[in-house]
């Protein structure tokens, strides 16, 4: 049976706390609708695949127009079945970014899917097909202030008339770009050539290798560390979407305190606490841990929040204890560093959050924390990944004191998020998710080109557009992809791949 995961939602603590919302439902794709086709709600082209409704036709001329709506990090994918070979083109008027190494990787895993679930779609005697591919964190739109109201409508009124954009990377949880689709590759890619499950979705096997820990035998949620718990790395968040800051000592606390204040620790608290709503969320989780530390200092109890960085952003993500960035936060006694925590040490605490970063969404920070034996308090932000359509939260903000006063119904939930992340290492289950994510996306993006109508927009394409990326067909005169199929490898040498001629 597929166990529905119950997480969290809460984006920030306070001192008020409701009853929780213990309805429970099956897997969906449920959101506000803003139009309904066959009497099913639809306000994204990503409902319309996951309902199996055709998506609008598209053209390339509407792909080419795509590329003005975004920033950087967009292509088209063309499959020439004459050559049996795909070709990305980079639009010239984007700025050529690392993130677009990215791009590169997404698109080579991409004919890799392409050819291994449609075979029959991509022969010399198929149709040539165009496809909108972008990549990053979450889409880099151009219109911010759009995404600075997150509404619940599209930002363009012909926004449901517009091409698909496969999206590798989160997407808007609102429909402010119905076109975009978000995807995530790697994982799936294996799939779809070996019929394996990842690594990420199993159970680790040894201390420090790859893969879901759940807790030691015989572990209790009982007995786990009443603390919420949390180790990351100081990212900017969803920075084209708002203006909230990464505090620096040197704008917040220098100039706004007296060298000879008594307690510089709990006026720096202050002036954080009265800037609170205009940090970034990991910073929030700082000022709640200091806040925390004080009251536990008072009742000479354990602080019931423990969200410190564990490294900072930069070549290696250096380890935040001692780092430069954070001396004199460190002076005053500010607790924003803790040392890094292995999974099987953070699996001994009893509440986990998984605090959104740059692209809003924190991946192995959800599935490893779901896994775990503890609750996790999930981050609602206004993106999202491909399983947050399989979580539905409880309607639970700002609920660290209901789960303490709760722990028969915590427990439950703790439980039930556990057992999903068990079943995600499961054939059965991965290869729903599979279906369901990778196989109805796709299908729908394909079956709505309308082959046959490029006229001069080749040409177009050519002019705006360079090609950066070229992936022939891997198995040469091979009929299947075989059980022992090395994609990686395949990857690696059927793609050539370099950085294009862009505008001067």
């Amino acid at each position: 049976m597929y166990i529905d995961p119950k997480s969290v939602d809460i984006k920030q603590f306070s001192a008020e706390h409701d009853s929780p919302n213990t309805a429970t439902a099956d897997i969906s794709y449920n959101v506000p609708s803003l139009d309904t086709i066959n009497n099913i709600p639809i306000t994204t082209y990503a409902d319309m695949a996951h309902n199996e409704v055709a998506l609008p036709q598209f053209t390339l001329a509407q792909l080419i127009e795509a590329a003005d709506t975004m920033r950087s990090k967009y292509s088209i994918l063309h499959y020439d079945p004459k050559k049996d070979k795909f070709t990305g083109y980079y639009y010239k008027n984007q700025r050529w970014t690392t993130g677009c190494y990215k791009l590169m990787h997404s698109l080579s895993a991409l004919t890799i899917l392409l050819r291994a679930i449609f075979p029959d779609r991509f022969t010399p005697n198929s149709p040539e097909l165009f496809m909108g591919v972008s990549s990053g964190d979450y889409p880099a739109m151009k219109d911010q202030d759009c995404m600075y109201r997150d509404q619940d409508v599209p930002c363009d009124e012909s926004g449901s008339a517009k091409a698909p954009v496969l999206h590798f990377g989160s997407v808007f949880r609102k429909a402010m770009f119905p076109n975009m689709i978000g995807e995530h590759l790697d994982c799936f890619v294996g799939w779809s050539t070996t019929k394996e499950v990842c690594a990420q979705f199993k159970p680790k096997q040894t201390i420090g290798g790859v893969g879901l820990f759940f807790g030691e035998e015989g572990d209790t949620f009982e007995e786990l560390i009443p603390q919420i718990i949390w180790r990351g790395t100081d990212f900017p968040y969803l920075d084209l979407q708002n203006s909230l800051d990464q505090p620096t000592f040197e704008d917040y606390i220098e100039g706004n305190i007296q060298p000879d204040t008594a307690n510089p620790l709990a006026a720096a608290i202050a002036i954080l606490r009265e800037k609170y709503s205009q940090l970034v969320p990991r910073w929030q989780g700082v000022v709640l841990t200091a806040e925390a530390e004080e009251e536990a200092a008072r009742m000479n109890s354990l602080p019931k929040v423990n969200i410190k960085f564990s490294s900072v952003k930069g070549k290696g993500k250096p380890a935040a204890v001692g780092n430069p960035k954070y001396s004199k936060w460190e002076e005053i006694g500010l607790p924003l560093a803790g040392k890094g925590m292995p999974p099987e040490e953070m699996a001994k605490y009893k509440y986990h959050i998984d605090i959104g970063g740059g692209g809003g969404t924190t991946w192995t920070g959800t599935t490893d924390k779901l896994a775990m034996p503890g609750l996790l308090f999930h981050h609602i932000t206004p993106t999202k990944d491909y399983i947050h359509d399989h979580l539905i939260p409880w309607d639970l903000r700002e609920k660290l004191e209901w789960a303490e006063t709760n722990p028969f119904d915590a427990k439950k939930i703790a439980e039930s998020a556990t057992q999903f992340m068990r079943q995600m290492g499961t054939p059965e289950v991965y290869d729903r998710l599979f279906v369901e994510d990778v196989v109805k996306p796709l299908r729908g993006v394909i079956e709505a080109y309308a082959h046959g109508s490029e006229g001069d927009s080749k040409k177009v394409l050519n002019k705006s557009f360079a090609p950066f990326i070229e992936c022939e067909n891997p198995l040469g005169e091979q009929k299947s992809f075989g059980q022992f199929f090395n994609w990686h490898h395949s990857m690696n040498n059927v793609c050539k791949k370099w950085e294009p001629q862009l505008q001067s």
